[in-house]
Order: structure tokens, then sequence, then C-alpha cells
């Protein structure tokens, strides 16, 4: 049916397919005149049908988004996907998130990249690629004339000599719009105060949108880098994810409480697991009742030990300013008792009352 067929989006994600499966696979879709999207994340490929999948797209020439996450690629299958990848001109979204590639398969991809002017988003976390294959990547994305708008190197044991380079990218190429790099140790101390640099490299960068640095240890310094930056110098920036950054309950939180109170273009804020507790909760409240930002729609702050002190305190602040409350208020996972949730839920109705009929849900 398939080599027929007018489809141009096949999603088989999370279907079992193993090796075998995607070797049958590969020779329907070989030279598909209609597929553009291509979605075979979470099915136990390895190297074998990676090779047989790589094969078959070097005859595809409308392919435009190949999602592989979740597999078993290692740096064989990803030798052979890269030769696909360094011949495509349609390709624009590449997916491995959470494979093997390794330091090898990185600096395949890299060789790929240099060859290849189409690929616009590049989806890497969780492949164990480390400095060196972070480094090729990074340098075969500077060598290209086109833009990247999407860079996800999240989980990859980046250290500073990767992030220097990383630096340079970022410095080099102002039409990112999405960044992420969760869990890499980037923190506010150490391997030359990570964040301080990274924050140095988004300066003023006018495209980005979506800021990832979730489980990285910023602390209290570091989270005030990220906001400084955030209030005024990231015009664009829409999504900021903190969860787990060690913000903690004082100045941590303080500066948050300052980013709520200035930052304009915020609609999403992650800020789970940050131990903010009730001290945090009520400087983030602080935030909320001055806050001018009518366009946050998501405020997480789950896994918090927020108790009812601090949910009352975020009661008071919607009630102070219901223009400015988020759509979402997200406290799952905390310490807050029928007395705090009974203050929250007020809050709720006296904001749909006073600001015309808007809707705000709490989660607890």
């Amino acid at each position: 049916v398939l080599p027929s067929a007018v489809i141009q989006t096949l999603v088989l994600n999370t279907n079992s397919l193993g090796d075998g499966g995607s070797e049958q696979l590969a020779k329907a879709i070989a030279g598909h005149p209609h597929l553009t999207t291509l979605d075979l994340g979470q099915n136990g490929i390895g190297d074998a049908g990676a090779t047989a999948l790589a094969e078959a797209l070097k005859l595809n020439t409308r392919l435009q988004r190949l999602d592989l996450s979740g597999n078993a690629i290692d740096k064989d299958g990803a030798a052979a996907l890269a030769g696909a990848v360094a011949g495509s001109s349609t390709l624009e979204v590449l997916v491995l998130t959470d494979n093997y590639l390794g330091e090898a398969g990185a600096l395949a991809l890299a060789d790929a990249l240099r060859a290849n002017t189409s690929v616009k988003e590049l989806h890497l976390k969780g492949n164990e690629m480390g400095d060196a294959g972070v480094t090729a990547i990074c340098e075969a994305l500077m060598s290209r004339a086109c833009d990247i708008t999407f860079l996800d190197l999240g989980n990859n044991s980046i250290t500073e000599a990767g992030a220097t380079h990383l630096n340079r990218l970022l410095f080099q190429k102002r039409s990112l719009k999405e960044l992420h790099m969760y869990m890499n140790d980037i923190g506010d101390e150490g391997v030359g105060k990570g964040v301080a640099v990274l924050a140095g490299a988004l300066r003023n960068h006018g495209a980005l949108s979506s800021l990832e640095l979730g489980y990285n240890p910023l602390g209290p310094e570091g989270t005030k880098t990220i906001t400084d930056l955030a209030k005024f110098q990231l015009p664009k920036l829409t999504t900021l994810k903190l969860g787990w950054c060690k913000v903690a309950g004082g100045d941590g939180a303080r500066a948050l409480s300052d980013l709520l109170l200035l930052n304009a273009s915020l609609t999403h804020l992650d800020l789970r697991g940050n131990s903010l507790g009730n001290d945090g909760a009520i400087l983030l409240s602080r935030g909320l009742k001055a806050a001018e930002n009518s366009k946050l729609a998501d405020l997480d702050l789950g896994y918090n030990e927020i108790k009812d002190d601090g949910a009352c305190a975020l009661a008071q602040a919607l009630k102070a300013n219901p223009e400015g409350a988020p759509r979402e208020l997200k406290l799952n996972s905390n310490y807050i008792t029928r007395f705090g949730q009974v203050a929250l839920s007020e809050a709720v109705d006296q904001v749909f009352d006073m600001g015309g009929g808007k809707m705000t849900t709490v989660h607890f």
C-alpha cells in the first residue's frame, strides 16, 4: 500500500518495529513521492534498522521531518543516517533524542551537517555525546550559512570545554528560537561559572522564545543571572524552564519575583522542585501582586514544599492583581491543606469577578 499511497505523514511511534520491521518499512518508503514526515520514535530500532532506513531516505526527495527518538541507535546507525542527512536538501527537522550516538556518532553527524543546508531543528538530548561530540556539532553549525532555529543538547555531559564552543555558536546564530540545555551541570560556580558565560552569549538575543535549563544547579546566584537576562534582554522570550535548579527561598526566589514583576513577554514559567517553601512563595507573590504581564498562562510551582502560609500569600496576590493572574497555577505535590486550598479557590472566584470573566485554574 505505502509505495503508491498519497501519504504525507506517517506516525508509527511506539509500535515495537525493531530492526526487522524497520527494514521492511524501509523497502516500502524508498523513493516515496509524497512522504514529508516520518515518526518512528520508541520502536527499539538499532543500527541495522537505522542503516536500512538511511538507505531508503537517500531516495526520498521530499522528507522534511524525521523522528527516531527513544530508540537504540549507536555510532554505526548514526553514521549511516549521517550519510542520508548529508545528501538531503529537504530535511528540516531531525529528532534523535535519547539514543546512543556517543562521541563517534556525533562526529559523523557533524560532518553531515557541514554538507547539509536544510536542517533547522536539531534534537539531540540524551546521547552521551560529551564535550568532543558537542564541540563538533557546534562547529559544524557555525560553518553553515543557513539558520538553526531549534537546538536541544540536554543531558549530554557538557563541561566547560563543550560550553565554550556552544557559546560561540550562540553569539553567531542569532536566529535561534529555542535552546534546551536540560541536565548539563551548568551552575553558578566551577567550570568558569557556566551560567554567567551562557547568559553573556544570549544577551540581546532577539529571536529566542524558549529557554530550558531544568536540572542544572543554578543556585540563587545563577538564578539571578538568568532572571536579569530574561527581564530586559530577551524581548521575545515566552517560555522559561528552571525546574530543579536549586533556587531555594531566599535571593533566588527574590530574583524570580522581580522577573514576574518586570517581564512583559513570559507565558510559561516552570519552577518545579526548587525548595521554595513558604518564604519563596511569599516572595513570588509580591511580584505577582504588581505584575503588568497579562500574558502569563502557566506558572508551575509543583514540588516546592509550599504550605498554607505560602498558599495564602499567592491567593492574596491573585486577588490584588486579577489582570496579571496566570491562567494555570500549578501547585501539585506541595503541603497545602484544606485551609490553603479554600483561600486559593476564593481567590479564583475573585479573579473571575474582577478580571472580566478571566478563568484561572489552580492544580493541587
